[in-house]
């Protein structure tokens, strides 16, 4: 979809982005969301399935839905990726104590 291939270059510009930044985009995503999810009375995750199966008009609505559902995806999977190279570092660093996780900037 339009909004995927959106993420993916967006990902391609900025590779650098921090776990903090991403975890911000995923709130900002999340309140997105749930304006729609109440507004329409679906979750997410029903309202995709329904509309990648064509079961739903194409309103600008939708499209925003999809596309903030889309990015919501894409950034979750950043997100994944960067803390567990975070967590793999903490664990080399820890040896077989406990991971030290401090606040993030610090």
């Amino acid at each position: 979809m339009f909004w995927r291939l959106v993420a993916r270059a967006a990902a391609q510009y900025f590779p650098a982005m921090k776990r903090e930044d991403i975890i911000r985009d995923i709130h900002g995503l999340d309140a997105e969301l749930a304006t729609l999810e109440e507004q329409y009375g679906l979750l997410s995750a029903d309202f995709y399935h329904c509309f990648r199966a064509g079961e739903l008009e194409q309103t600008r609505d939708f499209i925003r839905w999809a596309g903030f559902y889309e990015a919501k995806q894409e950034r979750e999977t950043q997100y994944r990726r960067l803390v567990y190279e975070h967590l793999r570092e903490l664990r080399r660093q820890s040896g077989l104590g406990a991971l030290e996780l401090t606040p993030a900037g610090a």
